[in-house]
C-alpha cells in the first residue's frame, strides 16, 4: 500500500553503513508520520466547526469535493450543453437566440444528466459542508435548474447562494492580546474572504461596523476620484473640440474645405480591457461560453483601474457569478427592474471580475432584448462582441445587432454589424447569413438596386461551397423581391427555396408563410389555406406567430371547405352531364393515370426519405391516403396471402416461377400485354363513378347544394373577412346561376347591405325593389325597405337584454329565488337560436344551485356544456364544474352518476398512468422493458413503478400502470413529454397503445368495470 516506504525501508537493511538504531529510529518517523495522517483523516469530520478543521483536513475536503463530486458534476453540465447546442438549429431569417441552451422546448432531454449533476453536488454539500467548493455547488444546482427552466427553484438556489456566501470585506492585520503562549504575543492573522451568514452573526458587531464604515468610506473616495477624472477629460474634450471649431472658422474664411471629423460614438463599457481580445477557438455556433471553464480560476487583474484579487493560487469564490445566474433569473421571470440593479452593480463595481463583468454586458443586452428595448440592446451587444472570447460568440453578438438595425430601419448600421460578423470568422453557415443580410442590406441603404442584389445571390447559389445552403438564399432573393414590390418574382424564389433539397425544417417553415401571406393579400384564400395549414404541421407552440397563423388558418377554414366543395360540385355535374361513352372514357384515362402514379410512386425514393424531411413525415401522418394507414397495409398484407401465399420480395414475383423474366420476345407485344394490364375493368370503372349524380334527381341535389355553397361562401367573406367585394361574386354566381334558390332573400338583402356600404345606393335600391317585388312582407324585404322595422328589432332586442341584465343583477345581490323567475320568463320569450340563451341557460343553472341545491346546480351546468359547444358559457360551466369535482359529460335520460359514467375529474388527486394496449398478443416484457429506459432516462427521480393488469372479460386486455404522480398536472407533463418523445417511449410504431391519466378512485372504478373504453371516451372528454 505504501511503495515509497517500503522501498526505503529494504534500502536501509541491504545497505551496510546503516545501523540498526537508525533503521529504527527511520521506521519510528514512519510510523508515527502515518499515526499522524491517520488521525488528521479521522479527526476532520464534517460535523466540526470550520476554526477546528486542521490544515490537513482542510486539504483532504478540497480536494474530494473537488475533485471528484463537483468534477464530475462539472462534465455532466458540459456534456448537457453539448447535447442543447446539437438540437438547436438556427433560424437565420428570424433574430438570433442570444442564448439558445435557455430556449429548448424539451429540457427534458438533457433532464436526467443534470438530476444526476444535482445529486452529486449535493453529496459535496453534506459531506465537506467546509470546503471552498460548496459555493460552486450551490452555483451548479442554479445553473441545472435554470437550463431545466425550473425558475422558481432556481432563484430560491441562487438567492441562497447569494446570501451565505456573500464576501466579508477583508481586516487589517491587528495583534492579538498576549496569551498564556510566548509565540502568541505578535500572532497576526488575516480573514477569510468569504463565510456564511450564520457564521458572521458570531463575530464582534462593533468590528463589523468598523468594516462596513471604513468600506463605505473607501468606495466614496474612489467615487469622487472616478469622477474628478471624468469632469477633467471632459474639460479637456471640450478644449479640443472648441480648437477644432476655431480651426474650420478660420479654414472656411480661407476657402479651404476640410474633411468632416470622425468621432467615436461607440459608449465605453469596459474602461480597463484591452482594446484587442486575443483570438481563441471557434467555439460552439449556438452556445456562449457562459460557464467560464478552465481560465475561471486563473482569471486575474481587476477592472475600472483596481484588481479585484489574485486567485493563480487559492480558490475563488463564486459569489459574483451566482450574482448574475440570479440575474439571468430574474429576466427569465419578468422580474426585470430586480435583474438590472444587479447587472448594473456588476458593471461597475470595480471588484468585479473580468469575465464575469464580460458576461454581465451580454446578460445587460439580453435584458433589453426580452423588453424589446432594442435600442439600448444594441449598443451592449456591441460592446459583448468586442470582449467576447470566441470568434463565433463575437461574430454571434454581431449579427443580432444588425438584425436589430434592420429592424429598427437602420441600414447603415445594419451594414456595419454584419460586416464585423464576417470580420470575426465564424462558422460558415453564420457568415454566410450575414453575408445573404449584406446582400439585401445593399438593397435596402440605396447602395444597390433590387436586380443587384438578386443577381449577386443568384451568383451565390451557383458557388458549389453554397449548395447545401440553396434553399436559404432563395428565400433571401425572395425576400429582396418582395421588398421591392415584385411579388411574382418573389413567389418564384420562394417555390425555388421550397423545391430545394438543402431546406429544412426552419426553411420551409419560413417559405410557407411567407407563401401563405402572400396568397392572403392576393384574395387566394384557398392556396393560402393549405400554406397555413403546412406551417402549423412544423410550427411549434411557442413561436409568437403561431396565434396569428392559427387564427387566419381558422378564419379561411369555411370559405376553404366552400370553395372545395364548389369544386367538386361543379366537376360532378360536368361529369354527370356527359353522355355514358363520354363518362366511361373518362373513367378509362383517370384509371390509366392513377395507375401511372402508383408506378412512379413505387419507383421514386422511398417515402419520407431524407429529401422530405421532418416536414414530410408530419404531412404523412395525418393523410387518409392508404399507404399510410398502418392497419389498412395489414389487412391488405393478409389478403395477399392469403391468396398467394408466402412470397419472397422479390421483383417480377409472377414469373418468378417460369425462369425467364422477360418472357415477352416481341417488344410490341410486350407492349400491347402492358396496355391491356393497364385497362380498367367494367368493375373498376363502375367504383370511379359511384357517388356521380347521373339521374336527374342526384343532378338537382347537387344544383342545391352547389347553391348552398355559395351562399354560405358569400357569408364566410363578409363575416370572417370583412370582403364585401369578393362576397358580391359569390351571391352575383348565385343570383345568375341558381335563380330562385332556398337562400335567394337572404342573398339579396346581403347584397343590398354590402352595396350600401361601398356606397352604391342606385344598385341597393335595385335589391330593395326585387325583395319588394317577389319577398312582399318578408322579414328581409322589412329590413330592407322598411326603417321603422329595423329599429324595432333593435329595441326589442334591446328590452331582452335588458331583462337579462335585471335576472344577473338579481342573482348578483343573492336573491337566487327571484333571479331564477326572471330568468325562467326571460328565457320563455326568446326563439330558438336566439344568442342570449345560452347565457339564459347559465344563468338558470346557477340560480338554482343557490335554491334546489348541488344535484340541481351540476345537472344544469351539464346541460349548459351539452347543449352550447365551443361558446364561452360552454368554459365557465365546465370550470364551476372542475371546481365541484363535477364530470362535464351529461347523457340524456340517465343520473348524473350514470352521465358521468361513474368517473370523477379531480387534478389534485394522486394520479396513475395506464398505457392501454390495442392487441392481446403483445409482448409486456419488452413493453415495460421500453418503459423502464426511458424513465431513467427523463424520470429517474421520481422512482415509478411499473405493473401490469389484464382486463375484460372474453379478451383480456393487457394494461400497464405507472404509479404514481402527485396531481394530474404532472402525469399531463410526462404523457406530453412521452408523446414527444414516441420512439424512445414505445419504440413508436411497434405497438399500439393509448397513454392515459387517471386518479385512484377513478381507477377503482375502471376494475369494476372491467373496461376501459368508457374511460377512454370520459378522459377524451374531460382530459
Amino acid at each position: 500500500m505504501h511503495p515509497r516506504p517500503r522501498k526505503k525501508i529494504l534500502a536501509g537493511r541491504n545497505n551496510t553503513d546503516t545501523s540498526y538504531p537508525e533503521m529504527v529510529k527511520q521506521l519510528t518517523r514512519i510510523f508515527l508520520l502515518l499515526a499522524l495522517a491517520s488521525f488528521a483523516l479521522t479527526s476532520c469530520a464534517s460535523s466540526k466547526k470550520r476554526e477546528d478543521q486542521s490544515a490537513l483536513a482542510k486539504l483532504w475536503h478540497n480536494m474530494n469535493s473537488h475533485y471528484n463530486g463537483y468534477f464530475n458534476a462539472r462534465e455532466l453540465m458540459d456534456e448537457s450543453l453539448l447535447v442543447l447546442d446539437e438540437q438547436h438549429v438556427d433560424n437565420y431569417t428570424q433574430r438570433l437566440k442570444m442564448f439558445p441552451f435557455l430556449e429548448v422546448t424539451n429540457p427534458a432531454v438533457v433532464g436526467d444528466n443534470l438530476d444526476v449533476a444535482i445529486e452529486k453536488v449535493a453529496i459535496v454539500v453534506k459531506k465537506h459542508p467546509y470546503s471552498n467548493w460548496v459555493d460552486d455547488s450551490y452555483l451548479l444546482v442554479g445553473q441545472a435548474q435554470l437550463i431545466k427552466q425550473d425558475y422558481e427553484s432556481a432563484e430560491k438556489t441562487l438567492r441562497f447562494l447569494t446570501t451565505e456566501f456573500r464576501p466579508r470585506p477583508k481586516r487589517k492585520k491587528t495583534k492579538k492580546s498576549k496569551g498564556k503562549g510566548k509565540n502568541q504575543e505578535t500572532d497576526e492573522s488575516e480573514e477569510e474572504e468569504f463565510v456564511s451568514r450564520r457564521e458572521v452573526v458570531k463575530d464582534d458587531p462593533a468590528a463589523a461596523r468598523k468594516d462596513r464604515i471604513r468600506a463605505r468610506e473607501e468606495a466614496q473616495k474612489e467615487r469622487k476620484k472616478l469622477q474628478k477624472e471624468r469632469e477633467k477629460e471632459n474639460r479637456a474634450a471640450q478644449k479640443e473640440r472648441e480648437k477644432e471649431r476655431k480651426a474650420r472658422i478660420k479654414a472656411r474664411k480661407k476657402g479651404i474645405k476640410l474633411a468632416p471629423i470622425k468621432r467615436d460614438t461607440v459608449s465605453k463599457g469596459l474602461e480597463n480591457e484591452p482594446e484587442e481580445v486575443p483570438e481563441e477557438e471557434l467555439g460552439p455556433v449556438g452556445m456562449i461560453s457562459i460557464f467560464g471553464g478552465a481560465n475561471r480560476n486563473a482569471e486575474q487583474g481587476g477592472a475600472f483601474g483596481k484588481k479585484s484579487g489574485s486567485y493563480a493560487l487559492k480558490h475563488r469564490p463564486a459569489y459574483q457569478e451566482g450574482r448574475l445566474w440570479l440575474a439571468w433569473v430574474y429576466i427569465k421571470r419578468d422580474n426585470f427592474d430586480r435583474a438590472q440593479v444587479i447587472l448594473e452593480e456588476l458593471r461597475n463595481d470595480r471588484g468585479t471580475f473580468p469575465d464575469v463583468r464580460r458576461r454581465a454586458m451580454a446578460v445587460q443586452a439580453f435584458n433589453y432584448l426580452e423588453q424589446e428595448r432594442l435600442e439600448e440592446a444594441i449598443s451592449f451587444l456591441e460592446e459583448a462582441a468586442k470582449v467576447a472570447e470566441t470568434r463565433n460568440e463575437k461574430a454571434r453578438f454581431y449579427y443580432i445587432a444588425g438584425q436589430l438595425h434592420q429592424e429598427l430601419k437602420n441600414p447603415g448600421g445594419a451594414e456595419a454589424a454584419f460586416n464585423e460578423a464576417i470580420a470575426a470568422r465564424p462558422d460558415y453557415e453564420l457568415e454566410l447569413g450575414a453575408r445573404l443580410n449584406l446582400a439585401q442590406n445593399s438593397f435596402l441603404s440605396g447602395s444597390g438596386s433590387a436586380s443587384d442584389a438578386i443577381s449577386r445571390l443568384d451568383r451565390m447559389a451557383r458557388e458549389d461551397k453554397n449548395l447545401p445552403y440553396e434553399s436559404q438564399i432563395y428565400f433571401s432573393a425572395a425576400t429582396v423581391a418582395l421588398k421591392d414590390g415584385n411579388k411574382q418574382l418573389g413567389g418564384e424564389y420562394l417555390r425555388k427555396a421550397l423545391d430545394s433539397p438543402s431546406g429544412g425544417d426552419n426553411q420551409r417553415l419560413e417559405s410557407y408563410v411567407l407563401l401563405g401571406d402572400l396568397a392572403y393579400d392576393d384574395s387566394d384564400y384557398l392556396s393560402a389555406k393549405f400554406a397555413y395549414d403546412t406551417t402549423l404541421q412544423v410550427m411549434g407552440r411557442n413561436d409568437e406567430r403561431y396565434p396569428g397563423v392559427n387564427g387566419r388558418r381558422d378564419q379561411l377554414s369555411g370559405i376553404a371547405q366552400n370553395l372545395t366543395d364548389i369544386t367538386r360540385s361543379d366537376s360532378l355535374l360536368r361529369i354527370g352531364t356527359m353522355p355514358e361513352a363520354d363518362r366511361a372514357k373518362w373513367a378509362q384515362n383517370l384509371f390509366q393515370s392513377q395507375r401511372a402514379a402508383q408506378v412512379a410512386a413505387s419507383t421514386g425514393p422511398a417515402i419520407g426519405g431524407p429529401a422530405l424531411g421532418r416536414a414530410g413525415a408530419t404531412a404523412t401522418s395525418n393523410s387518409e391516403f392508404f399507404a399510410y394507414n398502418t392497419s389498412t397495409m395489414r389487412r391488405g398484407g393478409r389478403d395477399f396471402e392469403r391468396r398467394w401465399g408466402d412470397r419472397p420480395l422479390t421483383d417480377n414475383w409472377r414469373l418468378g416461377s417460369r425462369g425467364n423474366p422477360d418472357i415477352f420476345d416481341d417488344t410490341n407485344e410486350s407492349l400491347t400485354a402492358g396496355n391491356e394490364s393497364s385497362m380498367a375493368t367494367e368493375d373498376e370503372i363502375n367504383a370511379l363513378l359511384e357517388g356521380i349524380p347521373v339521374t336527374e334527381a342526384d343532378q338537382t341535389s347537387t344544383r342545391a347544394q352547389l347553391a348552398r355553397n355559395y351562399y354560405d361562401l358569400g357569408r364566410e367573406y363578409r363575416e370572417r373577412l370583412q370582403n364585401n367585394e369578393k362576397a358580391l361574386d359569390a351571391l352575383g354566381i348565385l343570383e345568375k346561376q341558381f335563380p330562385g334558390s332556398d337562400n335567394e332573400a337572404e342573398a339579396w338583402y346581403y347584397q343590398y347591405l354590402m352595396n350600401q356600404e361601398l356606397g352604391r345606393k342606385s344598385v341597393a335600391d335595385g335589391y330593395a325593389k326585387k325583395l319588394r317585388d317577389k319577398y312582399a312582407d318578408s322579414k328581409f324585404e322589412r329590413l330592407a325597405n322598411d326603417p321603422s322595422y329595423a329599429a324595432g328589432l333593435l329595441a326589442a332586442d334591446d328590452e331582452v337584454g335588458k331583462e337579462y341584465e335585471t335576472a344577473q343583477r338579481t342573482f348578483d345581490a343573492g336573491n337566487y329565488r327571484k333571479a331564477n323567475q326572471l330568468a325562467t320568463v326571460g328565457r320563455g320569450k326568446l326563439a330558438d337560436d336566439h344568442p342570449l340563451n345560452a347565457r339564459y341557460d347559465l344563468l338558470l343553472a346557477m340560480s338554482s344551485g343557490g335554491t334546489e341545491g348541488k344535484q340541481a346546480y351540476v345537472d344544469g351546468l351539464q346541460r349548459v356544456v351539452a347543449d352550447y359547444p365551443n361558446t364561452p358559457e360552454n368554459t365557465r360551466a365546465k370550470e364551476i364544474l372542475r371546481l365541484l369535482g363535477e364530470s362535464s359529460v351529461r347523457v340524456a335520460g340517465q343520473t348524473a352518476v350514470q352521465g358521468s359514467r361513474g368517473f370523477k375529474e379531480s387534478f389534485a388527486e394522486l394520479h396513475y398512468l395506464l398505457v392501454v394496449f390495442d392487441e392481446p398478443t403483445v409482448n409486456l416484457n419488452d413493453a415495460k422493458i421500453s418503459v423502464s429506459e426511458f424513465n431513467n432516462k427523463y424520470n429517474k427521480r421520481d422512482r415509478l413503478r411499473i405493473t401490469n393488469v389484464y382486463i375484460g372479460t372474453d379478451v383480456k386486455l393487457p394494461i400497464l400502470i405507472l404509479r404514481r404522480f402527485k396531481s394530474g398536472e404532472e402525469a399531463m407533463t410526462y404523457v406530453a413529454n412521452a408523446r414527444e418523445n414516441e420512439q424512445e417511449f414505445l419504440d413508436g410504431g411497434k405497438f399500439g397503445y393509448e397513454l392515459i391519466a387517471i386518479t385512484q378512485s377513478n381507477y377503482r372504478e375502471l376494475l369494476k368495470q372491467r373496461s376501459a373504453t368508457e374511460y377512454l371516451e370520459w378522459y377524451q372528454e374531460n382530459y
